[in-house]
């Protein structure tokens, strides 16, 4: 059991709540709301397997993460432009890591402005990018990553860093990677908000063993102070778009509802389903870090 916040050190001896098997801890120093139970890296890795990615094709009974991560391809691609405006707000070019490439999805569009590089824990999402989408994407983690040091301009992880065991350890690689002034982007959840408050434990952002921390604007901010020495921290809003009836599957798969899983399919083939929307969720946030000079 662990009794230390991975973020803050702090101890923590109180267990919150418990979901299924997983006990949840939540720390006073920093907000901290995490999987207190030890796992192993070739349990964690197992989760992430094609029906992770393509539930709709699944009769695997875990949780999942995606109805259907290639039939996401253009809502994703849409939310992807708005991120990568953020990056090229800060940086211009160079060499660029995605840290949980996925389908190399962001990579594609990233590719006209960097020299791009992945890295993905599944090997079924690497070698999907790879070979049916062309991209650089390895087999690897950013606690391990296998780059020199001061190596790239930009390093994004979108919706990752929640699902890691030692988050702070990842961010001190992400420093060792990262050229003087080079900027680290984080997307992941506040688990401060007011919407996770109001939901509490049905909220849909509980999802052991895939998520296992979830961060404070708060936790990040001291996450990155530990992990190396950034002259600029800021936060802003996630802008996304969703499909109406992808928005149901969601749902469908994050509570593992069949009713609305069926009813968002039944959606997707009508025009109603098919309209998106752009929306910054009251919980999101990214996260823009840069290295000192």
């Amino acid at each position: 059991m662990r009794a230390n916040c991975p973020l803050c050190d702090t101890s923590v001896p109180k267990i919150q709540f418990s979901i299924r098997d997983f006990e949840y801890k939540k720390c006073t120093a920093c907000d901290a709301l995490f999987v207190a139970n030890e796992l192993s890296s070739l349990d964690l890795a197992g989760h992430y397997s094609k029906s992770y990615y393509e539930a709709d094709s699944s009769n695997d009974q875990d949780r999942k993460g995606y109805p259907s991560y290639r039939q996401a391809q253009k809502t994703l691609t849409e939310s992807f432009k708005q991120k990568l405006q953020v990056v090229r707000k800060n940086v211009s070019g160079g060499r660029l890591l995605d840290a949980g490439a996925a389908y190399g999805t962001f990579m594609r569009m990233a590719s006209e402005n960097y020299a791009c590089v992945g890295l993905e824990l599944s090997p079924y999402a690497a070698t999907t990018a790879r070979e049916e989408f062309q991209m650089d994407v390895r087999i690897g983690t950013i606690e391990a990553a296998p780059f020199s040091d001061c190596y790239f301009d930009a390093i994004v992880m979108w919706d990752v860093i929640e699902h890691l065991r030692n988050p702070v350890l990842a961010l001190k690689e992400v420093y060792r990677l990262l050229k003087p002034a080079g900027f680290c982007f984080v997307s992941t959840d506040d688990v401060s908000n007011w919407l996770v408050k109001l939901l509490g434990r049905k909220w849909w952002g509980f999802a052991p063993p895939l998520h296992l921390c979830h961060f404070s604007k708060r936790g990040m901010k001291i996450a990155f102070e530990r992990a190396g020495k950034y002259d600029k921290i800021l936060m802003e809003k996630d802008w996304r778009r969703y499909g109406i009836a992808e928005i149901i599957k969601h749902f469908g798969t994050s509570y593992q509802n069949r009713g609305l899983t069926d009813l968002g399919t039944r959606l997707g083939a009508t025009a109603l389903g098919r309209i998106s929307i752009n929306i910054a969720r009251p919980e999101q946030f990214i996260t823009i870090a840069r290295k000192i000079r």
